[in-house]
């Protein structure tokens, strides 16, 4: 998930707005250490909706976290309820919508990941239930870029392993390709890579994106500009997918590539979208063992998959608000559902077996595993209840 902190003379043009206090974020995010000096911790972590969750402990109780290297480290305000940490500096964050909310940082005096402590951690308090889909991934905080940058990082994720280290593996060093990264000033890494002919740089590497890679307008015109990629797909209606919560208007335009290159591995049947923020999200970085290696600035890419599942959808995605209920927040132009007559803003009051007016609710939903078919029942907008059978599709066969 990318979240952006307002600060100066940034290559984005951002701005961080301080309040009345005595610490600057950027000087607060420094702040921090690792009680061990030589060690390499192994802990079991979670995967759920495409997203890496992690157990941590702070005070002996432990709390499930978000991996996401797209944001700083994080509480909920829940947690922070509970522990009443020093507010050390107030701001606003930026989230991937580009919607903005105010926000304090806090001093987390200790955090253990497996048994390594990291000391006087700098974590600004997020409100985790603003977006429904966070608050049904149910987590307290985030593992964010200015903890990570405390020490190594290897995530396996078909070992479904997290390592932490002080130095990084032999195995990591010999067997892999390795791509330089750049950082900003709340430590968020960002890398090059080609796509065909165009070169790409300053992506973000986001573990908080369960996505692809997402690319500017501008970037995905050249694409389409230099025939890097030519059959393109249109997803229009609304996301909500920053911590902030709010939903955004969205036309975004979606390709497959056969031709996305990180360093010498070429990857297939990559999913790009455009967005308003540059980033390789998880659904690409799960391909790989990837080792974080803060001392050199590298990241080391190991056992790439080769076999791949095709990318399947039913054309459209459910969202809620308060205002509309579970609802039908996108659709993909062409697709099966928009063949249907399936829009933007249509009621939603049943899928499969999940009835929304007599007591599931969206959180059911969102944390359902549907097989390749579903049910679905939905009011039009003239009040009509319709009923539609959707089979997954994969992308390029929808024309």
């Amino acid at each position: 998930m990318r979240i952006r902190f307002k600060v100066p003379l940034l290559v984005l043009g951002t701005f961080f707005l301080l309040s009345n206090c005595t610490v600057k974020w950027t000087k607060a995010i420094q702040r921090g250490h690792i009680s061990q000096k030589a060690f390499n911790e192994h802990v079991k972590m979670e995967i759920k909706n495409g997203l890496i969750f992690v157990p941590v402990k702070i005070d002996n109780v432990e709390y499930r976290f978000l991996f996401d290297s797209g944001a700083p480290f994080s509480i909920s305000e829940e947690l922070q309820r509970n522990q009443s940490y020093k507010v050390i500096s107030h701001g606003n964050i930026v989230d991937s919508d580009k919607s903005k909310k105010r926000i304090d940082w806090v001093q987390v005096d200790s955090i253990k990941i497996g048994s390594i402590d990291f000391v006087n951690q700098t974590a600004f308090i997020g409100d985790f239930n603003a977006n429904p889909k966070l608050e049904c991934l149910g987590f307290d905080g985030i593992i964010g870029s200015n903890l990570m940058r405390h020490c190594n990082w290897t995530i396996d994720q078909e070992k479904k392993e997290l390592s932490l280290s002080n130095a990084v593996s032999e195995e990591a060093l010999n067997n892999s390709v390795t791509i330089p990264f750049d950082e900003d000033n709340q430590y968020s890494m960002f890398i090059n890579f080609t796509i065909g002919r165009a070169k790409l740089s300053n992506i973000l590497i986001d573990y908080g994106s369960n996505g692809s890679i997402a690319l500017s307008k501008k970037a995905f015109d050249v694409l389409k500009k230099n025939g890097i990629v030519d059959k393109t797909f249109l997803e229009s209606g609304a996301q909500q997918n920053g911590v902030v919560g709010a939903p955004v208007d969205i036309n975004h335009e979606i390709a497959l590539s056969d031709s996305v290159q990180l360093d010498t591995l070429k990857l297939l049947a990559v999913e790009l979208k455009t967005g308003k923020s540059d980033m390789i999200g998880n659904q690409v970085l799960s391909r790989f063992k990837v080792t974080i290696d803060w001392d050199n600035k590298v990241l080391h890419l190991q056992e790439p998959k080769l076999d791949t599942d095709p990318i399947e959808t039913f054309g459209f995605r459910i969202g809620y608000t308060n205002e509309k209920g579970v609802h039908i927040q996108s659709v993909i132009e062409n697709s099966i559902a928009f063949k249907k007559g399936i829009k933007p803003n249509m009621k939603v009051t049943k899928v499969d077996g999940l009835d929304f007016e007599n007591g599931s609710s969206f959180c059911d939903y969102f944390q359902n595993e549907f097989g390749p078919t579903i049910r679905i029942e939905l009011i039009d907008f003239n009040g009509d209840r319709k009923e539609f059978i959707i089979e997954k599709t994969s992308l390029d066969t929808n024309s």
